[in-house]
């Protein structure tokens, strides 16, 4: 561990992620349902302490041109980057700074902010640069200003704990390359299952999360678990730390948590709601649905609203689609999935295929006009959540999106990892696989036809060394890999491609 790194680990750099729940767009709304009134300036400012590579970022900096943004990192690789990248996709209202938040809470002179994003760093800093985090808090946070923080919680993560373990002692003892110890400590694990280790039925989820580490990035396992600092927290725990800020709770940004308990049995809800204390039901849900990691909103004061004025605020919000409408509407509410009615979202989903409508309008369709407000909030929640729907931008730049979008595919048709491209319409990243990204690159040089898409496609990606992928492995076999890639570019163009178009991804 280097002494500047605080005993976070930077031998490998980070990922390159994308966190919807960090878009201005997104904490508003969970603002709203924590019943509590978002920030409202003529110019909207964003720090994200601890932006890593600077993605995304970048990507809410091109849905966002009016507002301004500001990313912090300590580590200065990470900080090139940031910047590069901003340079390369032509972005005026985003800038990065490397800087060291113990140092800069002692003499903070970068301004006040409206929002403050810690997307993955809670958990993984040691105590006195937590500390360190909240002193720049009571600085930079404007009065009702929100904080989006995410970290490991208790009871879920336990089981992490024991993989974390023998993947930071394994690294620690048999001094080897960060992502080999991490690669050779999951086979010791596997290898403990193998032998029927108890520990694996004492907790059934830990095979689960050992697998699932096996399948991620393995830069991203680094980050996850080798650092010396890991603390996992009750929600508690983190509500008392941030206190000093004058920080209040307000919501969940994993939006269905905030209809928890009433998505709960009756028996259950009636059990929690039983205790008057607002933060002991917090506690209560999260031991009951095996919490594993909370995205948490919190407000500068306790911003309250005066009902009519905050209903006719949120009546005027506008969504859109940004799916198909499925067969049918299964969401995840923590504690397991729950089913909704068809008569319920269907006519939602098929309204706002039709166009971008505000809840005013929804509440005049069937059968909103009867059952009211409420419901209705309700069902936008959810089918948001499930990435069915998004909340409309109104701030959109159309040109501004699609230049960065246009650097980012050819970033990647020169080898860059990034994974997603931005709509202006939902300000909210779209999944598009470096596969998809490279096509558009080939499509946007002339490509007209399915074979001389699969073609240069596969030109393209031998070019940089790549291989098709499919479950999971590599095709080796030309023939093969030649149409599997037809299959791919037939079902990009037919199915993909209009959804892009639809939301502005690309012209």
């Amino acid at each position: 561990m280097r002494v500047w790194s605080h005993g976070y680990n930077v031998e490998v750099p980070y990922t390159y992620g994308y966190y919807k729940e960090t878009s201005p767009l997104w904490i508003k709304w969970a603002t709203y349902l924590g019943g509590r009134k978002p920030p409202k300036a003529e110019k909207i400012r964003v720090l994200e302490l601890g932006c890593g590579q600077g993605f995304n970022l970048c990507m809410h900096a091109s849905a966002f041109p009016e507002m301004e943004f500001l990313g912090i990192d300590f580590n200065p690789s990470q900080i090139y980057h940031a910047q590069e990248l901003a340079r390369l996709t032509g972005l005026k209202n985003v800038n990065f700074i490397e800087g060291d938040f113990v140092e800069l809470s002692k003499d903070w002179r970068l301004g006040e902010f409206d929002y403050v994003i810690l997307h993955g760093i809670w958990t993984w800093i040691a105590k006195p640069v937590r500390a360190a985090v909240v002193e720049i808090l009571k600085k930079a946070l404007l009065p009702g200003g929100l904080v989006y923080i995410s970290y490991n919680s208790m009871p879920g993560w336990l089981p992490g704990t024991l993989v974390r373990e023998v993947l930071i002692n394994y690294y620690k003892t048999s001094q080897k390359p960060a992502i080999q110890a991490v690669q050779e400590g999951l086979n010791i694990l596997k290898r403990l299952e193998e032998f029927n280790a108890p520990i694996f039925r004492v907790y059934p989820n830990l095979k689960v999360r050992v697998d699932k580490a096996s399948q991620h990035d393995f830069h991203y396992v680094v980050h996850e678990y080798l650092h010396d600092s890991h603390t996992i927290f009750w929600v508690y725990d983190v509500i008392e730390e941030v206190m000093p800020a004058k920080l209040y709770y307000i919501a969940s940004a994993n939006l269905p948590d905030n209809y928890l308990p009433a998505l709960m049995q009756d028996k259950i809800r009636d059990f929690i709601n039983e205790f008057s204390h607002p933060v002991f039901r917090l506690f209560l849900i999260d031991l009951f649905i095996n919490q594993g990691f909370r995205r948490d909103i919190y407000q500068k004061g306790e911003v309250r609203t005066f009902g009519i004025e905050q209903i006719k605020e949120i009546r005027e919000v506008k969504f859109i689609s940004i799916a198909d409408t499925p067969q049918e509407f299964k969401f995840q509410v923590g504690m397991g999935e729950i089913e909704g009615k068809k008569e319920f979202y269907i006519p939602l989903m098929e309204e706002l295929s039709k166009k971008e409508c505000s809840v005013e309008e929804l509440l005049k369709i069937e059968p909103f006009n009867k059952t009211g407000f409420i419901p209705l909030i309700q069902a936008l929640t959810l089918l948001m959540s499930k990435d069915l729907i998004a909340l409309y931008n109104e701030q959109q730049d159309v040109a501004y999106t699609q230049r960065f979008n246009s650097a980012i595919i050819k970033a990647v048709s020169e080898g860059r990892p990034y994974n997603f491209l931005m709509s202006p319409l939902s300000a909210t990243g779209v999944v598009i696989p470096p596969v998809e990204i490279n096509m558009l690159q080939n499509l946007s040089e002339g490509v007209t036809t399915i074979d001389d898409l699969s073609i240069k496609t596969i030109n393209r990606l031998n070019q940089m060394g790549r291989q098709i992928i499919k479950d999971g492995k590599p095709i080796e076999n030309p023939v093969e890999a030649a149409n599997c890639m037809r299959q791919l570019a037939g079902e990009f163009i037919n199915k993909k491609l209009p959804l892009l178009k639809r939301l502005k991804v690309i012209s």
